[in-house]
This record gives structure tokens, C-alpha cells and sequence, in this order.
């Protein structure tokens, strides 16, 4: 990880956090009001002792314990006032830094295939700098305005007891700072072998049945096993860390009041009274120990977490937030062409395709059937140009694809929480609403606009209340009212019955660009103008009636007639 990259995700904290100065200024007035508790108690406690107890008083020593529970009481209001600032800060930030990254992603380099430390990245990593963000914030808001209300009620008591009590504290300060280079090497060990594990399980997962196709699972079950290891050690390391800073964070809690106790004798003969003893104890105790704790539980857990996750969280932000990339051309065809296409998951291992070679025209539709795990779906991530292939090329109207105007729909049918106009324009923000009306009329997805909602594109869509079959149905209204020339179905319609599939298939070859379909059913081919099959031996790309004569494979899938499940 770079400097640059932290710098890049401080610089987005500083940029959100300047942009709710307000929120900030209350948050700093409530939090002095909720410090009171933390100025008074010591004194307080000093003159209830000195002027009330010692003296015979005990009406006046209540009333002095009286104003330490006043001041508690003070404190709780603020609180009231603070937790909401807080939220009101944090939550945007999680929202900027969420729409930095995601954009990172969508936009980064073309040809670069998001792998599972991506997905890691955008869920776990985001969520992790919102935690650690407002623990930060909440922790040192308490430690600068206890500190200074507790130094400052230390020295309004007397000015020996700070010549007392605060050296152990810059001591334990000091130590922490010669602690943190280590602690932050080790944050981020622990950090990246985390990810490494995430990374390989996930790709293990994509690829199970390429990988036991293959005949590499014991490879891959080794590769897995050793950075599991891995972040065991790293975990281990990161263990005997925190353990030295515990450490020293007791020194800089316990000594301050050792050293107290041990110079209460020179204290007292020095004049100061029983009373003001145990009001600097008071401070100790109650305050500026738990302070210290906070700042080195912050600085060396949510501190190094945080710089070490905003540095792996902007490695992906390639776009500044906000702006959208540059717009690219889109080509005057959509025409498809592979020459000698090989690609693998890994350089060791075998490859998912190899010397792959087909020709599908503009406005055609090319249907891609094979057995399961034989690379169907990796051919598809290598049209949409989310993938780049080992060897040879694939173009798309005489160029590398460009997502843009590819568009790509797995079986696992993406629908957020909004409208039914956001999510149809999900792929096309400039789409008119007679534009969508017609994509949805064209797949059939006619619940949208009667029977299963209300009517209208204005109507709220709850994924959950959802079919798998009807997700699909809005993913490809979605497709169908983009500005894609290109449309790859990878079994994108396996939750639809034949008749529905036909008929988005339909809809599809009626706009303009080329269709490619991974079939899931014999009918989804024979509906295509030119079918690929891949049976892992080789590939055999052309027509129905010549595919029928020439590969037995074929003819065993179409006659079969199944629509297995997906």
C-alpha cells in the first residue's frame, strides 16, 4: 500500500468532514458542557472533604457531593445533543466514501476483472472506516475535552500535583510513539492477508466447477490452506502488539496515581490538605486514566485500522468523486470477433479456453452451449470486457470491449431499493420514460406496470417482495434500455419458463446490436443464427443442421431437450 493511497483517503475524510463545519462546531460546544463532570468532580470532591467532612460539616460536605451530581447531570444533557451531532457527521462521510469506491470500481481500467478482496472492499472495508471513524471521532472528542477539563482541575488544586502526576503520562505517551511504526506494519499484514484470504476463497468459489473440470482442486485447496495460514501468523504477530501496548498504556493509567500516592507525604507537609489529595485522586481515577486508555485503545487499534483500510479503499478509487469518466465513443458496430482467445484463472493453471476462434456479424445472435463448468461463463466476462485474456484477442465492433457499451447479465439479477424509472435507467440515466415503457412491454415485464404493483414508473420496487423470475425480468427491461450494442445473457433468463425466455429473446433481437446467449435450454439455441460449443476439446461454432451432423455432444444436448435448473 502507497502513501499516496492514504493520503488519497484522508484527503476525502478531510473533504466530508469540512463540509459539515457546522455539525462540527456543535459537536465541540456539547462536548466541552458534557466535560464539565470531568473539571468539577476533583474539586468538588476536594472541598466536600476538606471544608464539609474533616471540618464537622456534614450539611456542607452533601452539598459539595451534591454539586459533583449536578455536574453528572449536566453532562447526561449534552450527551443528548452529541450522539445525534455524530451521526450527522459519519453517516455522509459513509455515503461520500461508499460512491468514491464503487466508482473506482465501475470505472476502473478496463480489462482489470474485480476479484473478491473488490467485493471485500466495497461491503466489509467501507462499513469497517465508518466503525472506526466514529470511534475515532467519539473517542478523541472525550479524550481532548476530559484531558483538559481534568489538567485543568489537577492545577487548580495545586500546581505540585502536576509536577507529580504527569510524567508517567508523557512517558507512556512517548512509548507509544516509538510502539506505533510496529503496530501500523503489523495492521497492515494482518489487513492484506485478510483480503488475500477473501480474494482466493472467492475466486475458488466463481470457478469450482472450472477448477474441478481441470482437475486442480487439490492446487487450489493448497493455495487457499496456505494463506489462511498466512493470516494466522499475521494475527499472531498483530496479538504480541497490542499486547506491549497494553503495557504501556498502564503505565501512562497507573503510574500517575503511584506517584501520587507515594508523594502524599511531601504534599501534605508542603501544605496542601487530605482534601486536595483525594480530589487529584479523583482526577486520576475517574478521568484522566480512563482518557489515556481511550487514546491508546484509538490510536493503536481504530487509528492504524483506519489509515490502513482508507489506503486499501482508495488503491480503487481511480475517479475523483463526483465527476464522471470520460465518455468513449461508442463503435459504429457491434460486430464480435475472437481470434485464438486463451485465458486461465491462474498462470499454472490449465486453460478455461484455449485458441478459441468465431466471427458473429453485427445484428446477429450467437448462442454459447457446452456442459457445465467447460468456460461458458468466462467467455461471457471476456466480452463484456470485464476480463483480458491471456492470448489472442476478442473484439467488439474491431476494438477491446469497453463496458460501456456491453452489457453484461449473469443469472444473479441486481434490483435496489428506489423506483421502478431508477432502476430501468440504472444503465441509461438519460432513457425516457416512453423508451422504458417500451422496454418493458418488449421483454415482458408487464408486472411493473400492472397486476403484481401499483401501476406506473413512479412506484416503489422492494427487492425482497420480488420473484427470482421477475428480477430478471427488470434486469433485462434494464439491458434493453441501454445504449449497449452489445448484450450478453449469461443464463440471464433460467428463472423465466420457455415461453417468457423466447419472448425477452425476442425483444432483444428486435433492437439494434448482436445478441450472444449462454443457453441453458436446447430451444434458447435453435432460436440463435449461429451456436457455439465449447465441449473442452475443442470448439464447434456454426449453424443448427451442420453441428447436428458433425459433433455428438450436440446432438446428445439438443436432443436431450432438458432445462435444468439454475
Amino acid at each position: 500500500m502507497s502513501d499516496t493511497g492514504r493520503d488519497t483517503g484522508f484527503r476525502l475524510l478531510g473533504r466530508s468532514l469540512r463540509a459539515r463545519r457546522r455539525e462540527l462546531v456543535f459537536l465541540g460546544f456539547w462536548s466541552a458542557v458534557e466535560a464539565l463532570p470531568a473539571m468539577a468532580s476533583g474539586l468538588c470532591m476536594a472541598r466536600a472533604v476538606d471544608r464539609g467532612f474533616l471540618a464537622g460539616d456534614l450539611a456542607t460536605g452533601l452539598w459539595w457531593l451534591a454539586g459533583v451530581l449536578a455536574a453528572y447531570a449536566v453532562g447526561a444533557v449534552a450527551s443528548r445533543f452529541t450522539y445525534p451531532l455524530l451521526g450527522a457527521v459519519i453517516e455522509p462521510l459513509r455515503d461520500d466514501l461508499l460512491r468514491a469506491v464503487v466508482a473506482g470500481l465501475v470505472h476502473g481500467p478496463e480489462g482489470v476483472l474485480p476479484d473478491g478482496a473488490s467485493t471485500a472492499r466495497v461491503t466489509q472495508q467501507v462499513e469497517s472506516v465508518r466503525r472506526t471513524v466514529t470511534a475515532l471521532l467519539n473517542g478523541l472528542r472525550r479524550f481532548v475535552f476530559t484531558t483538559a477539563a481534568a489538567v485543568f482541575g489537577l492545577g487548580a488544586l495545586a500546581g505540585e500535583v502536576v509536577w507529580v502526576t504527569i510524567p508517567p503520562v508523557i512517558l507512556s505517551a512517548a512509548l507509544f510513539g516509538l510502539l506505533l511504526p510496529s503496530l501500523a506494519r503489523r495492521q497492515r499484514a494482518t489487513l492484506a492477508a485478510g483480503e488475500r484470504v477473501s480474494a482466493d476463497a472467492a475466486a475458488a468459489f466463481a470457478g469450482h466447477r472450472d477448477i474441478a473440470a481441470f482437475g486442480r482442486a487439490g492446487q487450489v485447496t493448497a493455495e487457499v490452506g496456505a494463506a489462511m495460514a498466512a493470516e494466522r501468523h499475521a494475527q499472531q504477530r498483530m496479538a504480541r502488539a497490542l499486547a506491549a501496548r497494553s503495557v504501556v498504556t498502564a503505565i501512562g493509567g497507573y503510574l500517575p496515581l503511584l506517584s501520587l500516592i507515594a508523594a502524599t507525604p511531601w504534599l501534605l507537609g508542603r501544605g496542601l490538605t487530605v482534601g486536595l489529595v483525594i480530589g487529584a485522586a479523583t482526577y486520576l481515577t475517574m478521568h484522566l486514566d480512563p482518557a489515556m486508555k481511550t487514546l491508546t485503545d484509538l490510536v493503536g487499534g481504530s487509528g492504524l485500522q483506519l489509515s490502513v483500510t482508507l489506503g486499501r479503499l482508495t488503491e480503487t478509487i481511480r475517479a475523483t468523486p463526483g465527476s464522471p469518466p470520460a465518455a468513449t465513443p461508442a463503435p459504429a458496430t457491434a460486430e464480435v470477433r475472437a481470434e485464438r482467445l486463451t485465458f486461465a484463472y491462474d498462470p499454472n493453471a490449465e486453460p478455461v479456453l484455449r485458441d478459441l476462434s468465431f466471427h458473429v456479424p453485427d445484428g446477429s445472435h450467437l448462442a454459447v452451449i457446452g456442459p457445465s463448468g467447460i468456460g461458458k461463463s468466462t467467455l461471457a466476462v471476456l466480452l463484456a470486457g470485464l476480463g483480458a485474456p491471456g492470448d489472442g484477442l476478442v473484439t467488439v465492433g474491431g476494438r477491446p470491449p469497453v463496458r460501456d457499451h456491453v452489457a453484461l447479465l449473469p443469472q444473479e439479477s441486481y434490483v435496489f431499493t428506489g423506483t421502478v424509472r431508477d432502476n430501468l435507467r440504472y444503465l441509461n440515466p438519460e432513457a425516457a420514460d416512453a423508451d422504458l415503457l417500451d422496454a418493458v412491454r418488449a421483454v415482458g415485464a408487464d408486472f411493473l406496470l400492472n397486476g403484481g404493483l401499483n401501476g406506473g414508473l413512479d412506484d416503489e420496487l422492494d427487492p425482497g417482495a420480488l420473484s427470482l423470475g421477475q428480477r430478471q425480468l427488470v434486469a433485462l427491461a434494464r439491458a434493453h434500455a441501454s445504449r449497449a450494442r452489445l448484450v450478453v445473457l449469461d443464463e440471464a433468463t433460467c428463472h423465466l419458463d420457455p415461453a417468457a425466455e423466447a419472448r425477452a429473446e425476442r425483444a432483444f433481437r428486435g433492437r439494434p446490436g448482436t445478441l450472444v446467449v449462454i443457453a441453458h435450454r436446447a430451444a434458447s439455441a435453435l432460436r440463435a443464427d449461429e451456436i457455439l460449443l465449447l465441449d473442452g476439446a475443442r470448439a464447434w461454432f456454426g449453424r443448427h443442421e451442420t453441428l447436428v451432423a458433425a459433433s455428438p455432444l450436440y446432438a446428445e444436448l439438443v436432443g436431450a431437450q432438458a432445462s435444468p435448473a439454475c
